[in-house]
């Protein structure tokens, strides 16, 4: 990756000797100076959030501009989305009331740096997930959310099953689980208005009713 964003600019520099140039300019020099600390990888990666730090680089600013924006297009951390399934039920006296101070206490590990969430697919299963930059940090909370769910459940004698372990999931994963949640809402939708036309057909028998007698 390192190599592929100084080559980024092999157009602005299609000589082999101008490019083995900048080279020596930009990725050598900081293999160079700071080996023991991960070379040019490590300070190019540092550079996508502070451009300050290819000040110390020998290169006219067209070039250091340059630079930078494939060091950006290619360095950058890309967030990801960690994802665990659990089952969560209570058929004991609290019943839904033991659910939700259970997803409650999964949600206090929620915050505005780990926007932490929980939705439900279809009773019993509930996903969790984070977005994150770091992926590690993103299962640890994930996984503190689920520790969290299934004291609280248990100890109000409910139910705690891992369906899926805390992992990142695609964009092709994260759409799926958008497909099935909406796809539930329109079935729950679809009940409620069978609902509506049954009350509305017993008042209709009612009236019925009233108006032979």
């Amino acid at each position: 990756e390192t190599h592929s964003a100084s080559s980024g600019i092999n157009a602005e520099y299609g000589d082999n000797k101008q490019l083995e140039d900048l080279y020596k300019r930009t990725a050598w020099f900081f293999d160079k100076k700071y080996a023991t600390s991960g070379g040019s990888y490590e300070r190019f990666k540092e550079a996508a959030q502070k451009p300050e730090v290819l000040d110390e680089l020998d290169m006219d600013p067209h070039t250091k501009e340059y630079l930078l924006k494939e060091i950006k297009r290619k360095l950058t951390p890309q967030a990801v989305k960690v994802r665990a399934d659990v089952e969560v039920c209570c058929y004991a006296y609290e019943g839904i009331d033991a659910v939700k101070n259970a997803l409650r206490a999964g949600l206090a590990f929620s915050s505005e740096e780990v926007p932490l969430k929980i939705n439900l697919i279809a009773p019993p299963l509930y996903v969790i997930s984070v977005t994150l930059l770091n992926e590690e940090k993103g299962v640890e909370v994930v996984k503190k959310s689920m520790a969290a769910i299934k004291e609280s459940i248990e100890a109000a004698e409910g139910n705690f099953e891992v369906k899926l372990e805390p992992k990142v999931v695609s964009e092709t994963d994260d759409k799926k689980l958008q497909d099935e949640m909406e796809q539930r809402e329109r079935a729950m939708q679809e009940v409620d208005g069978d609902d509506d036309e049954d009350e509305d057909s017993e008042e209709d028998d009612e009236d019925e009713d009233g108006e032979e007698d």
